[in-house]
């Protein structure tokens, strides 16, 4: 009976299985276990509802969340003042410690076990480690009727389990728990406020730690501001049976008598913690006053993808939740945007862009403006002194300067993408750069510049240029060059510049958030042809066209001779995610969005009098402030990750995977409403992208 309900609930879907597979290492106990059963009905119900049972990928099983807008905007706590002002009336106040004092950048406490079992170089070291407590406890419990157990408790039955010495074990957790602890800065100016006016602070923890070592990392960021610590493990009672809070109550009144001489008096006590039952309901069981301060993860976990690998997704969702749900600060939606979702792609993309460097050797990176911009910032930030620049490019003058190589691009680019938009044929012939053969167009035509492109009128211009070739490309002649002096200047040092640059082979990779590779095709046709066949051009895309796209086949023949890749995915892997990424659902338009620049648009290259080169660009962004806000977010999360993590980044480790990286994006791209309220805030253009 049993084999047949696994069969059938668990068996039958492979996204079920694998989530249930997951989440049955964790339950070691009854109660999770029966937990875990419940969830597994509910997979089910969820799955079999919304249709999926007819589905045969894992596309139907995606995750989907309503998110919030303006999310630290959202804190559901006090502010720090009025936490002062409502604490300023006690004497004695006591403070819990871990996800209250003291945060770790994890989505859940259990994720700390994966890095320390990758410390110990030890499989599945999170489920022993869970199992050991749990047996350390049951032990404790039946010797002294307490279940407060050491660390050095917990190590001795895992020893048994791993084999890994209680000393070395112990070592090893706690410098891993030091190395990820860190103080809440909700909290600095509280605690400071309250020292000030001379209030007893006392802290207290529900923890198998030693005390000396959490008041170890207290003073580390709070600095000597407690009067006592007290730690379930060393006073043999906890919070969550309360009898720890009697503990409590006997310090305040010890320490209320060294300071007045009198152990009576008129003494108020209050408790401030994140565990509704252990900091709340069981404080106000003993009559003492507490205060509840929401849980970071807790609250941000519901807005977060957990469709991900479980490291990078534990570090994901913490350095999300803490920057945004501790209360220490608000931001814009802007600044939201860049780091909840462009900071991990963005970081993501820039190791794999690396991870080809070292594959290919001594090779110049060039982004592509204006996606370029902010993405050359992290991977200098991350790779400093590195080969990179920083290339003014765009789609529209790879169309033109590729035209003699690419028209059919041509003209897709600049009379069929933008067919029944309102565009007058003056503005076509303008963006084209071809305004010296409007007149001649409009008589062909017979209409006048004013005339707005239609199909018929998009047929009729191309007939007409196609007539004009020759004169086309004469236009376009002059500009070319003035292009390929512009990458021999760029690409090369100076002593390579002198020489001639067409003996040997040079390797570059053209970094471009996407889609079909048209832009950097076209910048290598031109390369080729202004400075010789000696350059050899990688294209890495952070992803392709997806496959509702009508292009999604055009670039796979560079994508099969590996001269072109992609991140996040391609036809050849994530196609889960390929078939999802929609351009008709202006996916493409959103992260262009989360990577563009506050620069203005490149728009080409023009010779001065004097014989010099001119840059061409569209008037000044008119979003300037909110793309820098964007950026910022983007860089501030790449720089929380890089200061507890950049030593696996350093050392090539811990890659994040396309799949992991676009987690966050499916659920913002699968949120209309979010997606709805952003672009009234951003008084966005859509068809910029054909400008």
């Amino acid at each position: 009976m049993k084999a047949r309900i696994y069969k059938v609930l668990v068996n039958r879907v492979p996204a079920i299985r694998r989530k249930y597979q997951e989440a049955r290492k964790e339950a070691v106990t009854r109660g999770a276990r029966l937990l875990l059963f419940g969830k597994l009905l509910w997979w089910n119900l969820e799955y079999y509802l919304s249709g999926g049972r007819t589905q045969k990928t894992e596309i139907c099983f995606t995750e989907k969340k309503k998110l919030l807008f303006e999310e630290s905007k959202n804190f559901t706590g006090m502010s720090g003042e009025q936490l002062v002002k409502e604490l300023s009336g006690y004497d004695v106040i006591s403070f819990d410690v871990f996800d209250t004092l003291l945060l770790r950048p994890f989505s859940a406490p259990e994720d700390l076990f994966y890095l320390i079992g990758t410390e110990l170089h030890y499989p599945d070291f999170p489920v022993l480690r869970v199992l050991a407590e749990d047996q350390a406890r049951k032990r404790k419990a039946e010797k002294t009727g307490t279940g407060e157990v050491t660390l050095k408790e917990i190590w001795e039955c895992l020893e048994p389990l791993t084999g890994i010495p209680v000393e070395t074990g112990m070592a090893v957790e706690m410098s891993t728990e030091e190395k990820y602890c860190q103080g809440n800065l909700y909290f600095l100016p509280v605690l400071d406020s309250l020292k000030k006016v001379q209030k007893v602070l006392l802290a207290v923890s529900d923890m198998y730690l030693e005390k000396s070592f959490i008041q170890k990392l207290l003073e580390k960021y709070y600095g000597p501001v407690f009067h006592r610590v007290l730690i379930s493990q060393e006073e043999g009672c906890s919070k969550a049976n309360g009898k720890l809070y009697e503990k409590v109550r006997e310090t305040a009144k010890e320490i209320w008598a060294e300071q007045t001489g009198s152990a009576e008096g008129c003494w108020r006590l209050a408790h401030v913690g994140d565990n509704p039952h252990s900091d709340i309901f069981m404080a106000k069981k003993r009559q003492i006053d507490a205060f509840l301060y929401p849980n970071p993860q807790d609250t941000g976990n519901p807005y977060r993808p957990f469709d991900m690998s479980r490291i990078t997704g534990g570090i994901y969702r913490g350095l999300v939740n803490i920057r945004f749900h501790t209360g220490a600060g608000k931001y814009s939606v802007f600044y939201e945007l860049g780091y909840t979702y462009g900071g991990l792609a963005a970081l993501g993309f820039c190791q794999f862009i690396h991870r080809k460097v070292q594959e290919w050797e001594r090779c110049r990176i060039c982004f592509l403006a204006r996606d370029g911009d902010v993405l050359k910032q992290v991977y200098d930030q991350l790779y400093p002194g590195s080969s990179t620049c920083y290339l003014l490019w765009s789609r529209n003058v790879s169309a033109r300067l590729g035209a003699e190589r690419f028209p059919f691009d041509f003209f897709q680019r600049f009379l069929f993408q933008k067919i029944n938009q309102g565009y007058s044929l003056e503005r076509i012939f303008a963006s084209m750069r071809l305004s010296v053969l409007r007149e001649d167009a409009c008589r062909y035509l017979h209409c006048s510049k004013d005339s707005v492109l239609t199909e018929k009128k998009a047929l009729g211009c191309r007939d007409f240029l196609l007539k004009q070739w020759k004169r086309v490309l004469e236009v376009y002649k002059e500009e070319q060059a003035l292009a390929g002096e512009y990458l021999r200047t760029l690409l090369l040092s100076p002593e390579e510049y002198v020489q001639n640059y067409g003996l040997e082979q040079r390797k570059i990779i053209l970094a471009d958030i996407g889609w079909a590779g048209s832009g950097p095709l076209g910048l290598e046709y031109v390369l080729h042809k202004t400075c010789g066949p000696s350059w050899k051009v990688h294209t890495l895309l952070a992803g392709s066209s997806g496959a509702p796209s009508p292009d999604r086949d055009s670039s796979q023949g560079f994508f099969f001779e590996n001269q072109m890749d992609s991140y996040f995915f391609s036809q050849s892997h994530n196609r889960d995610l390929w078939k999802f990424h929609d351009l008709h659902k202006k996916h493409n338009l959103y992260l262009e969005l989360l990577f563009t620049s506050p620069s203005p648009s490149f728009q080409g290259f023009e010779k001065t009098e004097n014989g010099n080169i001119n840059f061409l660009f569209a008037p000044k962004e008119s979003h300037e402030k909110e793309v820098r806000e964007i950026q910022k977010g983007i860089l501030d999360f790449v720089a929380d990750y890089q200061k507890y993590f950049g030593d696996f980044t350093a050392k090539g480790q811990g890659n994040i995977s396309g799949r992991d990286a676009y987690a966050p994006l499916v659920l913002f791209l699968k949120d209309t409403a979010f997606q709805k309220k952003l672009e009234k805030a951003f008084l966005w253009d859509i068809r910029e992208n054909v400008e």
